[in-house]
């Protein structure tokens, strides 16, 4: 790899502005690029020991992620890999540093290896760092990669089937309110549940069909489609209804009922029509304008929530008891959808407790913090624990609602309150609504009071006025017009009681 064969390779001209172009990115990425990257690997991993017990690894990874200003999870991926280019991958980290093997390939190498064993990893850091890197192209290097991994058995690399069985929800990343659910396992059991799935919905089908016929009521009728319609619902839909409405088998174990409602906050000019802004579900999923208000017909009754228009915080709910009551829990789940730790990004809506940041004295509840919205927030359960434990200490400013987290002694970062921000863009727009309202009640007092009404004198002259009006068009369109002095419009018809006088 040389100056002119990169130009060669990048198919532009020597000496021209393109390949200075051209070399500056390489010479960029060989030597700045490179530099930062081992830089902040080599910081990283200085986070990491295989000692660390869970707690001391879940708090470097935090520290990890204030730093990479990133989510909890990337942090916990930047740690790993960290720790394995350092220590596992050692001479090909090496030539990296000294600008010889790119970024984008080391960090391939990286994912690639992850299931190999230590010993493993070493062998195939001898022998890529041994490569003449310099005299490969990318495609050259990925596929004698692949090879090499190869190398050391499929099964090294890949979960077995029994080890994949999951199950995930991933919302519509259009926001349209719909959503995948992924299942994840061998493929005969999910064979067998597909067809499973199959016979009941054409089970259902027939039943419908059946029973349109009979006149007996209709199962599984989704928003009485089927009795409006006169047909049966698809098998598509029927397997979705199927499988959303069926009781789950638990082998005899109680499931509790949830401990809180599906939440949908829905900005009031949505709910009114005047406004397209989405609605959230579970206070982080955005659904349409058109679905919320859908889900708001059907609902029985609504809970207003408020919102300061100029921040988009929601004013709180209080309580003098260490235990959280039930508004004040909804309120919560609004403000704190998700871990209230930086950088955590598990959804608490339902699976998560509630904490006094200020801890709550039970002995001496007046010495200790109280149980309000300002000095509360939501956590997941493995960040309360270390709460709990002291490794994680949160204080909140009660001006500005900003709360400062100590991270063992690792890190310091400042969280602000979450809120909706959709109220700070329609704070002036619900104004202007409520202004144009106002403005036309007084409108139509001053109509009813009469004071617009037109007083005789006034009629007079309106009258007046188009009778001038009448005859100066009629009067300039003769032909003679301008001959002889205008006469000006006849007099008016004492008989309509506006003329004149009658002397």
């Amino acid at each position: 790899m040389t100056p002119q064969s990169l130009v060669e390779r990048a198919d532009v001209a020597p000496r021209t502005a393109e390949a200075e172009t051209v070399l500056r990115i390489y010479r960029r990425r060989r030597e700045q690029q490179a530099a930062f990257y081992v830089a902040e690997m080599q910081d990283l991993a200085s986070l990491w020991t295989e000692e660390d017990e869970d707690d001391d690894k879940a708090l470097h990874a935090l520290a990890a992620a204030a730093g990479l200003r990133t989510k909890l999870g990337r942090g916990e991926v930047r740690l790993r890999d960290a720790h394995v280019a350092v220590t596992d991958l050692p001479a090909c980290f090496a030539r990296v540093g000294a600008g010889e093997l790119p970024v984008d390939w080391f960090e391939w190498l990286l994912r690639s290896v992850l299931r190999l064993t230590f010993h493993q990893r070493r062998q195939v850091d001898e022998r890529v760092a041994a490569w003449q890197l310099d005299a490969i192209d990318v495609e050259r290097f990925y596929r004698e990669l692949r090879l090499l991994i190869d190398w050391f058995g499929r099964a090294a690399l890949q979960e077995t089937p029994r080890e994949q069985r999951a199950v995930h929800l991933t919302p519509s990343p259009d926001g349209d309110g719909t959503g995948c659910l992924t299942v994840v396992g061998p493929i005969p059991e999910l064979l067998a549940l597909g067809r499973r799935l199959d016979s009941a919905a054409r089970a259902v089908q027939d039943a419908q069909r059946q029973a349109l016929e009979t006149g007996a009521p209709i199962p599984f009728d989704l928003d009485g489609d089927v009795a409006r319609e006169g047909r049966p619902m698809p098998l598509p839909a029927l397997r979705y209804a199927v499988m959303t409405r069926s009781p789950l088998a638990t082998g005899g174990i109680e499931v509790p009922e949830p401990a809180f409602r599906i939440s949908v906050v829905v900005p009031v000019l949505t709910l009114l029509g005047r406004s397209h802004a989405p609605a959230t579900l579970d206070g982080t999923i955005p659904i349409p304008a058109r679905m919320a208000r859908e889900l708001a017909a059907k609902a029985p009754a609504f809970e207003r929530v408020l919102a300061d228009p100029a921040r988009g915080g929601y004013a709180p709910a209080a309580s003098r008891t260490y235990r959280v009551s039930r508004a004040m829990a909804e309120n919560l789940r609004l403000i704190d959808p998700v871990c209230a730790v930086p950088g955590c990004d598990c959804n608490v809506m339902t699976v998560g407790e509630s904490d006094h940041i200020e801890e709550f004295d039970l002995e001496h509840p007046a010495r200790g913090g109280p149980t309000t919205i300002e000095n509360l927030h939501r956590l997941c359960r493995r960040h309360h624990r270390m709460k709990t434990a002291g490794l994680l200490d949160p204080v909140r400013d009660e001006t500005t609602g900003v709360t400062r987290w100590r991270i063992g002694e690792l890190a310091v970062c400042d969280s602000r309150p979450d809120g909706d921000l959709v109220t700070r863009e329609l704070g002036q727009q619900l104004r202007r609504a409520w202004e144009q309202y106002e403005a036309d009640l007084e409108f139509e007092a001053i109509l009813h009071s009469g004071a617009l009404d037109e007083s005789p004198q006034e009629r007079l002259d309106a009258i007046e006025e188009q009778r001038w009006g009448e005859h100066l068009l009629e009067y300039w369109s003769r032909p003679d017009a301008g001959d002889a002095d205008d006469p000006g419009p006849p007099g008016l018809d004492p008989r309509d009681g506006c003329g004149p006088p009658p002397f």
